[in-house]
């Protein structure tokens, strides 16, 4: 299982960067960033933040999520390939379909067809990047999501209050991998995720999570120089 953490872009990209660098001396896994546009949220540029992280830590980087409807997918490909040049076999993408109606306005496009745009674009960003990373895709309440997942062999990625679909998901893949976003440890670890990201807001949140992942996971081996562990 990888453990990291991840914010949905409510800081300065600055303090965004400081996370990253915390859990990657803390030993962590993953760091991931969501993408949002409208206020209080200063991430609406997700490939770019990554980008100094990847520079700045060894950490996989991912993102919570890539909104896969208001992008243009040859635009997305043309941001994380050169991320993933960049930092290779380090990236992967959780693509979502947003919740907004006015952001969706912003770039032309209307909320109700969030679900064909998801599909339409997802199978156009594929076609476009053959060579991409692993793919998840955020699903929060369309089991069409968990099984666009399964089809493709994806992974899912769902909140851990949110996790209808997971059976559905894990019935149909032929290759499972389950990530989950949470706000506390113990609820996501019941979820037996792959990938289990938790909710930080200051590189002390980061410092009290290794304390817990190492009380609640005591098999994972110490880095050295951590105050947590990395998978063994």
């Amino acid at each position: 299982m990888q453990i990291g953490v991840f914010t949905a872009g409510d800081l300065q990209p600055s303090e965004i960067v400081a996370l990253a660098v915390a859990a990657d001396e803390a030993g962590f896994d993953v760091f991931a960033v969501g993408e949002h546009h409208n206020p209080p949220y200063n991430s609406s540029s997700p490939a770019t933040l990554l980008a100094h992280v990847a520079a700045r830590t060894t950490l996989r980087l991912s993102t919570a999520t890539t909104l896969i409807t208001t992008n243009d997918p040859a635009r997305l490909a043309a941001e994380y390939a050169t991320l993933a040049l960049l930092a290779p076999g380090r990236t992967d993408l959780v693509l979502g379909r947003g919740n907004t109606a006015k952001v969706f306005g912003w770039f032309g496009k209307e909320i109700e067809y969030s679900l064909p745009l998801t599909i339409e674009h997802y199978l156009a960003l594929k076609a476009l990047w053959p060579d991409r990373p692993y793919l998840w895709h955020a699903c929060t309440r369309s089991p069409e999501i968990a099984d666009l997942a399964a089809e493709h062999d994806d992974g899912l990625f769902v909140f851990a209050d949110q996790t209808e679909h997971l059976a559905r998901y894990r019935d149909q893949a032929a290759h499972p991998r389950v990530g989950v976003l949470a706000t506390e440890l113990d609820e996501a670890l019941a979820c037996e995720p792959d990938r289990l990201l938790v909710e930080v807001g200051s590189p002390g949140d980061v410092e009290k999570l290794g304390s817990a992942v190492c009380s609640a996971l005591p098999r994972r081996r110490s880095s050295p120089g951590s105050t947590t562990h990395r998978t063994s």
